[in-house]
């Protein structure tokens, strides 16, 4: 069971589907990931590579649509959890950048 299903929806936001391309900016490299889904205040990350809990990084999500502008963010890691070797990360958006 992934991270974004295992964890209970507490929030004021509905989580939305989204299995797109992310990219992460972290200060010693940039690695590319999957947004598994997107809320107003979140994200569930899913990638082979190891990230820190608190970790603060930039992630950016383009649009594939012209009626949706792309997503630039600063986010935070709360939240991991592995299952075959692959990490889910749960992670707060913090910061909208422009």
């Amino acid at each position: 069971m992934s991270l974004a299903n295992a964890y209970e929806e507490k929030r004021d936001f509905i989580r939305m589907r989204v299995e797109s391309p992310l990219t992460l900016k972290l200060p010693d490299k940039t690695i590319e990931c999957l947004c598994v889904d997107l809320s107003g205040t979140g994200m569930c990350i899913e990638t082979k590579e190891k990230l820190n809990i608190g970790d603060e990084v930039d992630a950016f999500l383009p649009s594939y649509q012209n009626q949706f502008a792309p997503l630039s963010a600063k986010i935070r890691i709360n939240r991991c959890s592995e299952e075959k070797n692959t990490n889910y990360y749960g992670a707060e958006i913090i910061q909208l950048l422009g």
